[in-house]
């Protein structure tokens, strides 16, 4: 059987791995690689990196506008098309119905580009993905929509609460059931919209390299704005940069890590002081690890767990750009029982647990499509197996937080009522011990940590402190 010669691939794969020059044909790739369900849009965004170099500024600003905006307003978009099409939406090829939610959320939601340009380009998308059949269609739908808008109806948020939640915001309609079920529908509404907007730019300042005036002046030129954030100290907010941030001399020097401020308040809470030993229990690529090591000046000893190699590599380069030298990674799966003899005690630890990232979906859209709310159960039970783990692990008088980037109740409260139910040797620290005064103002009544996007704009977090007493 003949075989081809690897100094001559065959034309197709070429043509496969040729970068993109055109930012719709991109982010319909993208569209199409997440609807597979196989991985995560950064994880595919990481694998398309490559051939994302063909593209300008101006088409990566453009591909990044359609990847996101159609990820988040998935349901409102497909709510769009039903109300146009001549077949059930089901019966739509997934390559054609991304092409119509492109053009439609241009037509939609991008004021900047003319509604003949998003049908036109969603046509020429049709026919360049050798489905030329189907041009007609889109066609026709996309200028249907065009001139009779008043088909498509958002159903009544008095009759119909949870379909008004779900389409008129494009959630799905468990999520915003559960929403609306624990904080009514007004305060639903108001969550929605904050994680429908475009997140900011959050970054915390690497004290070890600088400090935040320093930072400021460092970045002034090379965005349009930095706004400090009150709420986190050492937090500010870029707006429209003009470099990508990597490429940012500032970034490469290591004066600053890209980090939400409710992430940031985690690390507060914990309050590692200089000299302790600490472990990050779930470190994953180190945003939280690299931070408590500046917390405690560079001073004492951090180990940084993780049960994959490869997050583990990534985090010992993140630490070595922002100089910081105290974190030691050790690789371990807390699905499994830990090798107690082989660790010391902590002073503290910190469980940035895996969780169903519900608090997160202004970052990470596509997760509400593929999460579902039989996740929600199986994480919290997963949650408190890692903690029954880790227990040992405190000193006494240590200090044990748990957090997650989830609003949920069973992750959040549930998690923490079992832990102590089963461990009597540990309590809630009250807040007029929490040596951070930064922390106190998210910090309720029963000692729980919480921030919300609609709120306190930022990420949707949960936490709480544990002190061992015996």
């Amino acid at each position: 059987m003949a075989t081809s010669s690897p100094q001559h691939p065959p034309r197709n794969r070429s043509r496969q791995n040729r970068p993109f020059t055109d930012p719709r044909a991109a982010a319909l790739a993208v569209l199409e690689l997440v609807d597979r369900g196989k991985t995560t849009l950064d994880a595919v965004l990481d694998d398309s990196a490559p051939k994302l170099t063909g593209l300008s500024r101006r088409d990566r600003a453009l591909f990044n506008q359609l990847v996101y905006g159609v990820l988040r307003w998935r349901l409102r978009l497909d709510a769009v098309v039903a109300a146009y099409a001549d077949r059930h939406i089901m019966k739509i090829s997934p390559p054609i119905l991304n092409i119509l939610r492109i053009g439609l959320f241009q037509i939609l939601f991008m004021d900047r580009i003319p509604a003949s340009a998003a049908v036109n380009t969603a046509v020429n998308l049709v026919r360049t993905h050798k489905a030329s059949s189907a041009a007609g269609f889109v066609n026709a739908l996309l200028r249907n929509a065009l001139r009779d808008p008043d088909r498509f109806c958002i159903p009544d948020a008095v009759d119909s609460p949870v379909d008004h939640i779900a389409v008129a915001h494009a959630f799905p309609q468990w999520l915003a059931a559960r929403w609306i079920g624990r904080m009514g529908l007004a305060q639903s509404k108001r969550l929605c919209a904050a994680m429908n907007t475009i997140p900011p730019i959050t970054l915390r300042c690497n004290r070890l390299r600088n400090n935040l005036a320093e930072l400021v002046k460092a970045l002034s030129d090379q965005v349009e704005a930095i706004e400090i954030v009150d709420t986190v100290p050492g937090g500010v907010n870029l707006v429209r940069p003009r470099l990508p941030i990597p490429e940012m001399k500032a970034f490469v020097d290591g004066r600053f890590s890209v980090q939400d401020g409710a992430a940031q308040l985690v690390s507060l809470l914990l309050s590692p002081q200089p000299g302790e030993t600490v472990l990050d229990a779930c470190a994953g690529l180190g945003g939280k690890a690299t931070h408590l090591a500046q917390l405690m000046d560079n001073r004492g000893a951090i180990v940084a767990m993780d049960n994959v190699d490869a997050k583990l590599t990534r985090l010992e380069n993140e630490a070595h750009r922002l100089g910081v030298s105290i974190i030691h990674t050790r690789r371990a799966d807390l699905n499994q029982p830990l090798a107690l003899e082989s660790l010391p005690r902590f002073d503290r630890i910190l469980l940035d647990a895996p969780c169903s990232g519900l608090g997160v979906l202004r970052r990470n859209p596509d997760a509400k499509w593929s999460a579902q709310e039989t996740d929600i159960a199986r994480l919290a039970k997963r949650q408190a197996r890692f903690l029954d783990r880790l227990a040992p692990l405190v000193k006494k008088n240590g200090v044990l937080v748990f957090s997650v980037c989830s609003m949920e109740p069973e992750e959040n409260e549930g998690v923490i009522k079992t832990f102590l139910k089963n461990h009597a040797n540990f309590a809630i620290t009250g807040a007029q011990s929490i040596e951070d005064k930064t922390v106190l103002p998210f910090l309720e009544e029963k000692g729980f940590f919480g921030t919300a996007p609609h709120i306190d704009h930022m990420d949707g977090f949960f936490a709480a402190r544990l002190q061992r007493k015996r």
